[in-house]
């Protein structure tokens, strides 16, 4: 009797051959969005670096040197990434203007992230995002900035009191230094009122490893200390 409706040996091996096939692709796929990726991460600091050509930057801390000495604009850390934040960081590199309007360097968590006009999707991918209706740094007032919980933003769960954030415009260096971390609701927005007082405050939702839609919001109050022009 012939064995009807089972496959036989060789259609195995071939669906076998088809799945090693598909999956290669896929891996060469996620290969090439990484180099595209880093490629674009590396230009977009290049970029602003030359934007700023003459410019002297804020000093890291403890020493006299720039803040961004030493720094190869390498592709940034996605260990801690989500793999769903990696791939759209991939699809989003290229979706927005090369030159950021800032570069926020945290030496204390390892974090470079450079920061976009507005909090669209391509621009919180791709790195972070000034909220709209906040200054621009510095412009009086608190500068509000915002990103993804399981991106850049992963990093500010290892930040303190007291940490040092660096801010570097085309035409200036900020210090700022964190004085408040909490946790509080989407609907407390005055954490994110513009004000008077030269503030920087950054904005990730909260928990870092919540599955879904995140409840809570995670903000980081630091008050600016010194400008270099």
């Amino acid at each position: 009797m012939p064995n009807r409706g089972r496959p036989t040996p060789r259609a195995l091996g071939r669906l076998e051959s088809c799945c090693w096939g598909f999956g290669l692709i896929l891996v060469l796929v996620w290969l090439a969005a990484a180099l595209w990726a880093e490629a674009g991460y590396r230009l977009a600091l290049t970029a602003f670096d030359q934007s700023r050509f003459g410019v002297a930057l804020a000093a890291s801390p403890g020493t006299d040197a720039p803040s961004h000495a030493g720094l190869s604009h390498a592709p940034p850390d996605q260990s801690a990434w989500s793999a769903e934040r990696i791939r759209q960081y991939a699809e989003a590199r290229w979706n927005v203007p090369l030159t950021p309007e800032a570069v926020i360097r945290i030496h204390s968590v390892g974090l470079e992230v450079p920061v976009f006009p507005g909090t669209s999707e391509a621009n919180m991918t791709r790195g972070a995002g000034r909220i709209a209706g906040s200054p621009r740094f510095g412009e009086p007032g608190n500068v509000s900035v915002s990103s993804h919980r399981d991106g850049y933003f992963r990093k500010l769960r290892d930040l303190r009191v007291g940490d040092e954030i660096v801010v570097d415009t085309r035409d200036a260096s900020y210090r700022y230094v964190i004085e408040e971390i909490r946790i509080t609701d989407p609907s407390d927005t005055v954490v994110l009122w513009p004000g008077d007082v030269p503030e920087l405050t950054l904005v990730t939702c909260y928990p870092f490893d919540f599955i879904g839609r995140a409840p809570q919001r995670y903000v980081v109050r630091a008050e600016l200390r010194k400008e270099l022009k």
